[in-house]
């Protein structure tokens, strides 16, 4: 650290700032819109988790030695998402460093979720045709409530 970046006790997050990230954690849906991470690092072994989970997609079985595989990456991950959150819990953290431990922990919340769905079959490539159709009769029945919503009588 040099001269410059002299800390103060105002650039160290408050206990309430630390409350509201860690509930912010445990809320649904923490990991929609973040990032998922590119690395994940494992006893000095680096995963490529886009890769992983893209392969995961096109895969149509996993063999009981890849599943054991998968499962350990997930255990893995969510030991680190914890250990994050116990160091937000607990640490003095400046307000970036806490900032981007919350980023780091949600990012791996939905490394976790995309993995284990992925695993359980629930990603798919593509929907049916019918499941398209339904979607877009739907859409269309929403069109014309919202219009139809917004006219004077």
């Amino acid at each position: 650290m040099n001269e410059k970046e002299v800390l103060r006790l105002d650039d160290y997050i408050t206990e309430e700032e630390r409350q509201h990230l860690l509930s912010e954690l445990h809320r649904f849906f923490v990991w929609v819109g973040e990032q998922l991470p590119d690395t994940f690092e494992i006893d000095g072994k680096r995963i490529e988790v886009n890769d992983l989970i893209w392969r995961c997609i096109h895969k149509k079985k996993f063999s009981d030695e890849e599943k054991k595989h998968i499962e350990e990456l997930v255990l893995l991950l969510e030991k680190t998402e914890k250990y994050n959150e116990e160091t937000l819990a607990k640490a003095m953290l400046t307000r970036q460093d806490a900032i981007k431990l919350y980023h780091e922990s949600a990012s791996l919340l939905r490394a976790i979720m995309d993995i284990r769905e992925c695993e359980e079959g629930k990603v798919k490539l593509k929907e049916s045709k019918d499941g398209i159709k339904i979607k877009i009769d739907d859409a269309k029945r929403w069109l014309g409530f919202l219009k139809g919503v917004g006219k004077k009588e």
